[in-house]
């Protein structure tokens, strides 16, 4: 095959600029992608010196010609990213790439210049870096997003809740405050008696006088003082049980919501994280279930007590509305049953929480971890609790939540957390 048809072949279809110049760099040869590139034209280059195509000051000019030349001696070829200045003084960039071409004396006689041009790909990468600039923008307005959706969520089984919250506070504290009343009456009556006595004894020298002894008999009858005596023993005694219970309520309302730095895991208890959110939800409970605990003795694990707490009072609340719920369209005196029991075994512990509810038919068993899915009619839920539940579970805790239910029998949820929270590389290699 003829040589030179190649070499023009190659010379026209190549979609880089060519160019062959002499030993002194100026242009004898070029392709008709120089032409596009350069806007020159065919007679205009033969005129031009390669250092005519780039946009470089005089000194700069130089420098890189020592460069070049001290590369194509020892590496028999030079190549970088230029700036290149076009017949219309545009200005762009080129990867180029410079190959001697020596003779029988290995003298250099020719450069072959090929230059690439990265316009299109440097709009590229442009355009990508700020695609995804874009998307870590999102990225972050979306967690924001989630953490907002997270808290309002929250606030929206807690705002179910927080009528039965503070029932479960003020009836204790109306019969404290009423309690109070009642000792501040007796403790004023009991000031006035002691005053009688100690005036008694100071008159007579330690001894009361008949007129003394039937004025104190007098007073101790008015106020009733044997029924004070008797009554101060159960009225202290309920006063305490009632500040016992609001302690408890108060107790249980903090810890549940204790916080934690944000993606921090810490020793949790899950008996206690259950016994905290039961006392959470007592009141929403105790009009249509009764409640079967079977706690078994559980290690302590990594978690984030916030977290888990959450998750279990959204199964709560879903239980107790499936009750409620049965015993609206069975119309008739349904109180429901709420099984909650905790095991384990080497690597896990689990926490199960069963109702005798609606349960949930075969055609959403498979959504109801979907975000915004919910069978409660509007404004009864936000359709997110079991979506974050299965977040906090599956992602954040390297668990499982396991659902079983039969529609019209009732719901089982599991909850299976590990033993010991999974290290992430870094962990391990610090030991």
């Amino acid at each position: 095959m003829n040589i030179n048809y190649l070499f023009e072949s190659m010379m026209k279809n190549v979609s880089d600029s060519i160019i062959i110049t002499d030993a002194n760099g100026y242009i004898e040869e070029f392709n008709t992608s120089t032409e596009k590139i350069w806007h020159y034209s065919c007679d205009e280059f033969k005129h031009l010196h390669i250092n005519n195509l780039f946009s470089l000051e005089d000194e700069l000019q130089e420098d890189l010609n020592a460069r070049i030349y001290k590369d194509i001696v020892s590496l028999n070829q030079w190549s970088d990213e230029l700036c290149a200045i076009d017949k219309n003084k545009n200005t762009f960039n080129l990867i180029i790439s410079i190959y001697p071409v020596l003779d029988y004396n290995s003298q250099i006689i020719n450069y072959v210049v090929v230059s690439e041009d990265i316009r299109e790909k440097k709009s590229l990468v442009q355009e990508l870096s700020l695609k995804n600039q874009e998307l870590k923008e999102a990225l972050k307005n979306l967690k924001t997003t989630q953490v907002s959706m997270v808290q309002e969520d929250k606030l929206a089984s807690l705002g179910q809740l927080s009528a039965g919250i503070a029932h479960e506070i003020n009836n204790p504290l109306g019969f404290i405050i009423s309690n109070f009343g009642t000792l501040k009456k007796y403790t004023e009556k009991l000031y006035s008696m002691v005053s009688l006595y100690k005036s008694s004894i100071n008159n007579n020298e330690g001894y009361s006088s008949d007129e003394d002894r039937m004025n104190l008999l007098k007073t101790e009858k008015k106020y009733n003082l044997d029924f004070i005596m008797e009554d101060l023993e159960e009225l202290l005694k309920d006063t305490e049980d009632g500040i016992e219970r609001v302690r408890k309520t108060v107790g249980a309302m903090r810890n549940f919501a204790h916080s934690t730095i944000e993606g921090e895991f810490e020793q949790y208890d899950l008996n206690d994280g259950i016994n905290n959110t039961l006392v959470i939800a007592k009141n929403e409970l105790k009009y249509n279930s009764n409640i079967e605990t079977a706690l078994g003795e559980l290690p302590y694990i990594e978690a984030q007590s916030n977290e888990i707490n959450q998750v279990i009072l959204n199964i709560i609340i879903n239980s107790s509305f499936a009750i409620k719920e049965k015993h609206e369209n069975e119309d008739l005196e349904y109180f429901g049953l709420l099984k909650i029991a905790t095991y384990s075994d080497r690597n896990f512990i689990y926490c199960s929480i069963e109702d005798n509810g609606t349960g949930i038919s075969k055609k959403n068993l498979d959504k109801i971890f979907e975000p915004f899915f919910t069978t409660k009619p509007v404004g009864k839920g936000t359709g997110l609790g079991l979506s974050i539940a299965y977040d906090t579970i599956k992602n954040k805790h390297k668990g499982e939540l396991i659902v079983e239910s039969t529609l019209g029998i009732g719901t089982k949820i599991v909850i299976k957390l590990p033993i010991k929270k999974e290290m992430t590389m870094e962990e391990e290699l610090n030991g």
